[in-house]
């Protein structure tokens, strides 16, 4: 090997022009004063005692304690191994902490797989802040601590259905809040944009690693059905612990039909005017109407709520919500004017 590629695989293993000079001098000559190493290296004399300095951190050179002192090369064999085995320790290193918050992606159904705490708990804040109409969130005692800031800061903005694992007191942070001591999986819904979907043991190892993997969800399909699990399986499931009282604030938007259906019961609010934002069930087209709700219908189990609407010209139309098939319109987005 020509000495000038040498000198360029010392660069690469992270030394400078005057310390490759430096120690082929050494490693050719054998042990010299700092200024016999100055002269033959071709190193400046003010910078000798600089380079020495960091040949001898880096574990290239020592010192001797004869006088006068001397700059011994340390066996080249040796270097190396230390600094393999130094380069090695620090790869396991970065591969670990990578790995811990990596995210692979899986495009081909809009579904985003987490195998990091700290990824999921991002992702978890940033729904909650995202959210601009509605948020249903499950969570164990020990992350509502953590998020109760910012679910509180929300809560003056959108409406809130909260259900905590765990028996400690719960603020009361949200619209309606649900509890029980067993848990279930973390779950995290953002309007109809962005579900989170985690294992219940996620937050209770010391890991930074998920067992198992949690599902960032934004198909359509998926979304809904997180939702229908969210409202017909889990919520029943717990306590009623505090919901929200007082005057309804008008004008209100909502995303979900059932709470609207809910509200126009309690407030007794038929005759009120509403503006709906949706799609013709059938024709699939968009459309935006105002009217009054003349009628509103919800079955046993809660599974199908819709609304009846009478336009000024006397047109009645049926309005469903998400994923609506037996009604006339499907609504994205209803308003309860004042």
């Amino acid at each position: 090997m020509k000495e000038g590629e040498l000198k360029a695989l010392l660069k690469e293993l992270g030394l400078n022009k005057y310390e490759v000079n430096a120690y082929l001098t050494l490693i050719k000559q054998g042990p010299l004063t700092a200024g016999a190493l100055a002269s033959l290296s071709k190193v400046p004399q003010p910078r000798v005692y600089d380079v020495v300095r960091s040949l001898m951190s880096k574990g290239f050179v020592a010192i001797t304690s004869d006088r006068p002192k001397k700059v011994v090369p340390i066996d080249p064999e040796k270097v190396l191994n230390s600094m393999e085995q130094n380069y090695v320790r620090k790869l396991e290193t970065a591969k670990k902490e990578l790995k811990a918050i990596y995210t692979p992606y899986e495009s081909s159904r809009e579904v985003i797989i987490v195998k990091s705490k700290a990824v999921l708990e991002n992702y978890i804040k940033e729904a909650i802040k995202n959210a601009k109409y509605h948020l249903s969130i499950a969570i164990p005692n020990l992350l509502l601590k953590k998020v109760t800031p910012l679910i509180k800061a929300r809560s003056r903005e959108i409406a809130i259905d909260l259900f905590v694992y765990g028996t400690e007191q719960v603020p009361k942070v949200a619209d309606k809040i649900r509890s029980r001591d067993v848990e279930d999986p973390i779950i995290a819904i953002q309007d109809k944009a962005l579900g989170i979907y985690a294992p219940p043991e996620t937050f209770k190892s010391t890991n930074r690693t998920l067992r198992g993997y949690a599902l960032i969800i934004k198909d359509r399909n998926l979304l809904f059905m997180l939702d229908r699990y969210f409202y017909h399986a889990l919520w029943p499931t717990g306590k009623l612990i505090y919901k929200k009282r007082g005057k309804l604030k008008l004008p209100k938007t909502y995303i979900h039909i059932r709470s609207l259906v809910e509200d126009l019961r309690e407030y007794n609010l038929l005759g009120k005017k509403v503006e709906i934002i949706g799609r013709f069930v059938k024709s699939k087209e968009a459309v935006k109407l105002t009217g009054k709700i003349v009628a509103f219908f919800e079955n046993e189990g809660k599974v199908v709520s819709n609304i009846t609407v009478e336009t000024e010209k006397g047109e009645k139309y049926v309005i469903g919500g998400w994923n609506s098939s037996l009604e006339d319109i499907e609504a994205e987005l209803i308003t309860l004017k004042d």
